[in-house]
């Protein structure tokens, strides 16, 4: 096998790859943010959940945000009825004057506008409350198939089956 030139920088990266390796077995691999020696903890420096060592997800953000949509398609709904029921009566009231016609084409592109975001809110909500629930249950089966893995380091518990 011939051996490859590597960039300097790549060849550290390949250097430091390889020493990891023969630490690795001196040791239980982790991530840098799961555990307590680095990564980004919380602010009082404990690391927050993952200090102990999981990585779990939690729906919080995926049902907040899906929250700030409904918010939002709500508010799009009570605008564009504002808007419309500030536009009664123009028509009439300026009837013969060319920026009438202008006015209706404004209205008419915002009612567009605000009911495509409306629509998208809508829509997107559930999506997002879906993710939320589909991502904690692939956490669930994931935890569940890694408790039958046995590292040397661990041995076997009859009683975590």
């Amino acid at each position: 096998m011939a051996t490859e030139a590597y960039s300097e920088s790549w060849q550290e990266l390949i250097d430091l790859a390889g020493q990891e390796r023969q630490s690795a077995a001196s040791g239980p691999m982790s991530l840098a943010s799961a555990g307590s020696s680095g990564g980004s903890g919380g602010s009082d420096g404990s690391g927050g959940a993952a200090s102990r060592g999981d990585l779990e997800h939690s729906d919080g953000p995926w049902t907040t945000a899906a929250g700030v949509a409904e918010a939002l398609r709500t508010s799009t709904t009570t605008a564009k009825s504002r808007l419309t029921s500030a536009h009664t009566g123009v028509t009439a009231a300026t009837e013969g004057l060319a920026s009438s016609g202008v006015l209706k084409s404004v209205l008419t592109s915002w009612e567009d506008r605000l009911s495509s975001v409306r629509d998208e809110c809508g829509s997107l909500a559930p999506k997002l409350r879906q993710v939320g629930k589909d991502l904690g249950e692939r956490d669930t089966k994931v935890k569940s198939s890694l408790r039958e893995i046995n590292t040397p380091s661990e041995p076997s518990d009859p009683k975590e089956k």
